[in-house]
């Protein structure tokens, strides 16, 4: 019976290299490895966060749970945006500098009433995306060289323009500070179930596989995907400075280095790969709060360092971090290849892979010593030990009965035996 005809027969070695190139059968990624870590940070995060409430001092003390959610809010934006670029190949190093201009804008466009503020923050922010999605997608820029670009130009334009003007809005109310938080995260819950499909990691696979500078064919991808990350960075920048009402109308503008570098440290520590495409779930939103958590538990504490330091940290840890998600999701290629053909038709008309020759053999010597035949005295691989004799089998001759004469009598016809009377003794 015929089931396909033979142009649909694919070998195992094609399949194999289909796997290998990030297409359609490129197997799924090992989102245990994402779950267990992700399950750690909770429970790391959970515990200093305990260790920070029962302190007597520092931030936490001083402001409670308003003042560190209005912290929270900006930075998982932040680490959202980051993650956001690194997942399409084309880190974000900008973000920084993005919540800079945004801030600047809003709090130099407060005096216009709140809508035009957030116009101009948020319409920065997403110009500067097109601008640098621009550049990474379409001129194929490394994305930490056309970021870096971009970054450069704002803080050499924020260090001509001065300060912005005197903010005059009043301070974002606690019901808004939680809408933020809660969107923010939300946002990044999302990303990551989105980015958890098989479907949409194999998309993104050709991003990933594809050295730097030379085309893909997903620069859709990564132009939404910047332009996503640079919109959460204004926001950021705009939750940041509405957050923090400046004393005297003096305007409070946030560092872009280290909301870099923070934003950086959480997304990595989170368990986004920095080779792109790989990610979790809920990480974002537990390194965020883990690292937050640290650096004011560092202050409270009044350790002998700077607390930056702990987000340079979780930079580096974050490295080992994409070590450990790259080598878990290393798939056989053998498990890949069987995987892909299960339940295949083809398997049931291949051939046994097993070597049958010798078996074919041996039937062969049978079945001509049983006719009589010569195999065993002329076959191949057979042990000769003497003249009649063929791998430890004697050679049978013509007559088995003639060998000693002993049985001469039975060899007569039966019409011999009783026509001679005297053969018998009668």
């Amino acid at each position: 019976m015929k089931f396909d005809s033979p142009s649909q027969e694919r070998d195992s070695t094609t399949q194999m290299s289909a796997v290998s190139e990030g297409g359609g059968e490129a197997p799924a990624d090992r989102m245990a490895v994402h779950v267990v870590w992700e399950i750690g940070l909770l429970l790391l995060g959970g515990g200093v966060l305990f260790a920070l409430t029962r302190s007597s001092s520092g931030p936490f003390a001083e402001g409670g749970w308003s003042a560190f959610s209005a912290a929270l809010a900006p930075v998982l934006m932040l680490a959202c945006a980051m993650s956001v670029s690194l997942r399409v190949g084309a880190v974000n190093l900008a973000v920084g500098p993005i919540a800079l201009l945004s801030a600047w804008l809003f709090t130099d466009a407060s005096g216009s009433g709140t809508a035009m503020a957030l116009a101009f923050g948020l319409g920065a922010a997403a110009f500067t995306g097109i601008v640098l999605a621009t550049l990474t997608a379409w001129l194929r820029a490394p994305g930490w060289a056309a970021s870096g670009a971009v970054g450069g130009a704002i803080g050499l334009w924020a260090g001509t323009q001065g300060g912005p003007g005197a903010f005059s809005l009043s301070e974002l109310p606690q019901t808004g500070v939680l809408a933020a938080l809660a969107g923010a995260a939300g946002i990044s819950l999302f990303l990551g179930l989105v980015g958890a499909f098989a479907g949409v990691r194999s998309r993104l696979a050709p991003i990933r596989d594809t050295p730097v500078g030379e085309r893909h064919g997903r620069g859709g991808l990564v132009f939404l995907g910047l332009l996503i990350s640079s919109s959460l960075a204004g926001a950021a920048g705009v939750v940041a400075a509405w957050t923090s009402v400046p004393d005297a109308g003096a305007a409070g503008l946030p560092d872009p280095i280290l909301l870099t570098v923070l934003a950086l440290g959480a997304a990595l520590l989170g368990g986004t790969s920095l080779v792109g495409r790989r990610g979790g779930v809920c990480g974002t939103v537990f390194a965020s709060l883990l690292v937050l958590a640290m650096m004011w538990l560092a202050e409270a504490r009044g350790w002998s360092f700077d607390p930056s330091w702990i987000a340079l940290s979780a930079i580096v840890a974050g490295f080992l971090v994409t070590r450990l998600v790259e080598a878990m999701n290393q798939v056989d290629e053998n498990e890949a290849a069987s995987a892909s053909r299960a339940g295949s038709v083809d398997d049931l008309r291949e051939e046994d892979p097993r070597d049958t020759g010798s078996y074919e053999r041996y039937d062969e010597d049978l079945a001509d010593l049983g006719s009589g035949g010569e195999s065993w005295s002329t076959g191949t691989g057979g042990i000769r030990t003497g003249a009649n004799t063929t791998g430890g089998i004697p050679k049978q001759p013509a007559d088995p009965f003639g060998a000693s004469g002993a049985f001469d009598d039975l060899r007569d016809g039966y019409g011999t035996r009783f026509d001679n009377d005297r053969r018998y003794g009668r």
